[in-house]
């Protein structure tokens, strides 16, 4: 399953930003992830990551090793098409309700 993970910097200290980037450097992702597209945002404050996962458990892997530095917001998404085409398949339900 895809997710969009982001994340923003809950101790913004330079011993916490120092900590987090040590943590980072040693750190090798869980087995059964698959990173898309790896991103820090341009000012500093956090990033966002696609990751394909194999598991809720895979996921909860993935960020508990930061969780004292950083807050994060894992969302599961999918390809566009299939987004649209899921909306189009509610809405022509919703319309066959009387």
């Amino acid at each position: 399953m895809l997710f969009a993970v982001s994340w923003d910097f809950i101790d913004p200290s330079e011993e916490g930003v120092a900590r987090s980037l040590a943590v980072f450097q040693g750190w090798q992702p869980a087995a059964g992830v698959e990173f898309k597209g790896f991103y820090g945002y341009a000012d500093g404050s956090g990033g966002i990551a696609i990751a394909e996962v194999d598991s809720a458990a895979t996921l909860a892997r993935l960020t508990a090793p930061f969780t004292p530095w950083l807050q994060f917001n894992a969302k599961p998404i999918l390809p566009i098409e299939e987004s649209a085409a899921i909306g189009g398949e509610a809405m022509s339900f919703r319309n066959s309700i009387g």
